[in-house]
This record gives structure tokens, sequence and C-alpha cells, in this order.
């Protein structure tokens, strides 16, 4: 037992002695000193998403579903303006409380009811990886002829080449030394990178619709939707896929927001970035997408929708030719780079927050980063990206099961408790805590969540072809609505449950500030006091006296 007890001491946090099962430095509210984003940095969080081949991949996979450019490029638009009101008011409790997600969901579900989100970020670290390898794999094969001709010894069934699953094994490599830089000293880099990202990007549509001399077939002819009812609900599925696509980081905007210089810093980045990039790039991606359409031939049988597949065929129809090879080198470069950005900020620094919240006395965000990347591997994501189909399988059903999680989020925190936050009972694993409810866990919350969210999934089958002739039509069509209506469903249920059987502690907050979190013009506005240095009590477990404001 000595020696077991010495190496789970030397595997404890460092940075303080009384990191538990619920708190460390990384899951307490952030300080001042570490709260550093404005502005710009927001719309660099941001541009991670869109200026990057995810910009290119999630919008441009409607054509597959036989929407046009332009009919795409609306369910863009309208997809961006329900994602703005969704980080921006779940951005909020981040930036008021500075407290992430995994502490945020405490409130909502309960101190043992919070651990649900890291699946989605482990399933999407794993398919930006592989699409990140995909890149590596084109680069290489511009480097080296043998690369490009590596032998597949890999089945059909695998989905996927050698070559593409070693340049998914680099990929990772590439990720490791940027997930050990904490995430509020990566806004410099990123900028960066991102600035690469964006010029190849444009570029690369560009330079397709240059050589298709225009912007090819599809910008107003779909390829297979006829009839205006099966384009109706088209186009409903086509922004609930968009939304999907974001979800993930938007139901997890508190891992963000808790960084911003003081509330409302977040605001104006994040309708920015939202409204210009998360427009400009997708753009761009389908137009791209329609000239390599006449350029190579059908999106979905090539899977034009996804850049790296398109720089293949560049290789694979002119690899003898020296400036075929010497454009994909340096398309693939820029590209690895936006994969790096996303994938590090928006999947691994995120996920390794979700992943604090497991085990916060040995896992913390560098360590979580590290472990979504190695489970990422097991949950195979070469499978999701194989095809456009299983691809907006996945984005639609992420929208099906976080848009009611949102909602609960949203009504819990605005309408329940009216902004009011308890930081100290949040850490305190007892009935004492007002978060304790029943057992650790919060039933409203997961009751609103499951009846918000089940009339919607059995319908996620039909997405995938291979699948969609044994479920019914309305089955189906319920499935394209499921996040509006769960959130719908979920945010009316949560009210109601509450207000007729309310937990206890209702809008009650700390007197003092516990944790040194608050600035004084902060604290001023909360009505809580702040205390000295030497008087936090982030080193103790004392129960701290709540204010109520019934």
């Amino acid at each position: 037992m000595p020696a077991w007890n010495t190496i789970f001491a030397a595997l404890r946090v460092g940075g303080s002695d009384t990191a538990n099962h619920w708190k460390n430095p990384d899951l307490v509210p952030l300080p001042v000193a570490r709260r550093t984003w404005r502005d710009l940095d927001f719309i660099g969080l941001w541009s991670t998403a869109f200026v990057t081949i995810f910009g290119w991949q999630g919008v441009s996979s409607l054509l597959s579903m036989g929407l046009s450019v332009w009919q795409a490029i609306v369910c863009n638009f309208v997809a961006k303006l329900i994602q703005i009101a969704i980080v921006i008011s779940l951005g909020w409790i981040g930036a008021v409380w500075h407290i992430g997600f995994t502490v945020n969901a405490r409130q909502s579900f309960g101190l043992w009811g919070s651990y649900f989100p890291l699946l989605m970020r482990v399933l999407w670290f794993g398919v930006q990886a592989f699409t990140g390898g995909q890149l590596v794999s084109t680069l290489l094969s511009t480097i080296f002829s043998g690369y490009q001709h590596m032998p597949n010894t890999l089945p059909a069934s695998a989905s996927m080449t050698t070559k593409e699953f070693v340049g998914f094994f680099i990929f990772n490599i590439i990720c490791i030394p940027f997930l050990y830089i904490p995430p509020e000293k990566l806004r410099i880099p990123f900028r960066f990178t991102l600035t690469i990202s964006a010029i190849t990007l444009i570029a690369m549509s560009i330079g397709l619709m240059a050589a298709a001399g225009g912007a090819g077939p599809l910008v107003h002819t779909g390829v297979t939707v006829q009839g205006s009812s099966k384009l109706g609900w088209a186009w409903i599925d086509g922004i609930t896929t968009v939304i999907g696509g974001t979800v993930v980081g938007s139901t997890s905007q508190c891992d963000f927001s808790r960084f911003a210089r003081r509330p409302g810093n977040q605001f104006k980045g994040q309708i920015f970035a939202l409204l210009f990039f998360g427009n400009v790039i997708p753009v761009f991606g389908l137009l791209g997408t329609s000239a390599a359409s006449q350029l190579y031939g059908d999106v979905t049988d090539l899977g034009l929708w996804n850049p790296p597949n398109i720089i293949q065929v560049w290789l694979d129809r002119g690899y003898d030719d020296p400036k075929i090879r010497a454009a994909t080198f340096f398309v693939s470069l820029g590209l690895i780079c936006s994969m790096v950005a996303i994938n590090t900020v928006e999947n691994g620094i995120s996920g390794g927050m979700d992943a604090a919240g497991l085990l916060p006395k040995y896992i913390n965000i560098r360590r979580g980063s590290y472990l979504i990347m190695v489970i990422s591997v097991l949950i195979q994501p070469w499978q999701i990206i194989a095809k456009a189909s299983t691809f907006t399988t996945v984005l639609n059903s992420f929208g099906v099961i976080l848009g009611p999680l949102i909602a609960v989020f949203t009504c819990d925190y605005f309408f329940v408790r009216h902004q009011k936050v308890k930081l100290t009972d949040l850490y305190q694993p007892s009935s004492q805590s007002i978060y304790w409810f029943w057992h650790g866990v919060n039933w409203r919350g997961y009751v609103s969540w499951v009846v918000g969210a089940a009339p919607f999934l059995p319908g996620l089958a039909s997405l995938d072809p291979s699948t969609a002739g044994g479920v019914p039509a309305g089955l189906i069509k319920a499935s394209y609505a499921g996040f509006l209506c769960g959130y719908v469903i979920s945010f009316t249920l949560h009210y109601l449950l509450n207000k007729i059987l309310p937990p206890p502690g209702l809008r009650s907050y700390d007197e003092v500030d516990t944790f040194g979190t608050f600035s004084d013009e902060e604290a001023e506005k909360l009505g809580i006091r702040t205390l000295g240095a030497s008087e936090v009590l982030y080193e103790t477990d004392t129960v701290i006296p709540n204010k109520s404001v019934a």
C-alpha cells in the first residue's frame, strides 16, 4: 500500500494541495489575473471553428442533400442567427461567474449529474484529427513518391487507407505541444495560424472556380431535391445540420467566456465572428465545391464536400506535374495549421476542461486534453468522415441531443435561478449544498432533457441511406426539426417542473468572494464582498453562508 500511495501522490495535480474530487486550479472560478481575453480574442476563438476546413466541410455537405449553393447559404445564415443567441446566453454565465462548462452543469444537473459532455468532445476530436491526418498524408505524398503509392494493407471496411492512418498518427503528435500550452496563452499563435488558414481556403476556392471557368453547376440547381415539400424539409434539415456542427462548442461556451477580462467583453467578438467568418468561409467552400463537381465529378461519390478529398484528387490525376505537387503541398500545409488550431482549442482544451471534472485531484486541463486524444482513436473517427451521409448524421444528432440540453441550461440560469449562482456550493459534495438535489442528481434537469430529446432520436437512423427504408417518414421529418422542437419542449418542461416542485436555495449566492475571482467593480454589481489575498478561502472546505434575494 505505501508504494501505491506514493504513486497516487505523484500523480496528483500540482498547484494546490487541496485539489480533490470536485475542484482543482482549473475548475475553480478564474482569478482576475487569468482573465485576459478581449473582443479580438473571441473573434479568434470562433475563427478556429469557421476559418478552418470545418467551415468548408459543414456547409458544403449540404450539397449532398440536394440543396443548391444559394439554398445552402440561406440555411447557413439562419443557423448562424440561432447560434448567436445560444453562445451569448450560455457564454454570459461563464463571463459573469468565471466558471467552466463542467462546473456550470452542476447547478442544472447536480454534482454527480454533470458527467455527460465528454463523449462528444472525444468524438469530435477524433473526427477533426482524422481530417488533419488526411492533410498530413497529402503533404507527405507531395514530397515522397513512395508515400503517394504506399500499398494499402487495410480492408475496405476500415474506411481509410494505410497512409491515411499514418497521417492520423503524425497529426496527433503535432498537436501534443500545443495541448501543453495554457489556453490563455494561445491567442497570439492562433491569430497567425488562422490568417494562414483563411488565405489558403479562399485561394483554394478561387483556384477551383478559375479552373472550372465559374462557380459550377450547383450554384442555382441542387442535385436531387424536387418538389416544394421535400425542398422545405431539406431546408430544415440543412439548418439543423449546420447548427449541429458547432453546437458542442456553443454548449460549452462558458469554458472560454470565463476568460473574458470583464462581463460583456465576449459579445462583440462572438457576434462578429459568427456573422462574418461563419458566413464568408462557408460561401467560398460552397462555391469551391460546386466548381470541383464540374471539374472532377459527383460531390457525393467523390466526397468533394471535404477539402482533403479534393486535393487528393489533384495528386491522383496529376502527380507527375511539379506545379500540382507544389500547390498541393502549400494548400495541405495551410490547412494543417487550421486543423491544429481547431482541434487544440475547440476539442482538446475544451474537452480537457470537461475531463478535469471527472477526477480533479488527478486531471487538469492539460492531462484531460491528452486523455481526449488517446481515447479518440478508439472510436474510429474515420468511419464518420468516410461518407457525407454519415457526417451529416453525426452533425444532426448533436443538435437533437444538445438542443434540449441547452434549453435546460438557459431556463435554469435565467428563469429559474434569475442569474444567481452560489459558487461555494458547486464544490460542496454534501446535502449542505443547494446543488446536491437528490443524492447529487437534479432529476428535474434530466427529465426535461430526456423528454425533449427522446421523440426525435428514432428518426436519426433515417439519415444514413443504409437504414432509411425501415424508418417511418414522420419520424424522419421529426428528426430534422429535433433541435428547435426539442429546445422548446425541454425549456417549457424544465420551467414548469421548477415552478411546481422548486429545489432549495433558488436565487441564493455567496455573501463574500470566497475564491477571489471578482474585481471590485464586478463584486459591487453582484452585491458580493471581496476578500483580501490572505482571506481567500479556496484552501478550505468551509461552507460559506448564502445570501438569498427571493
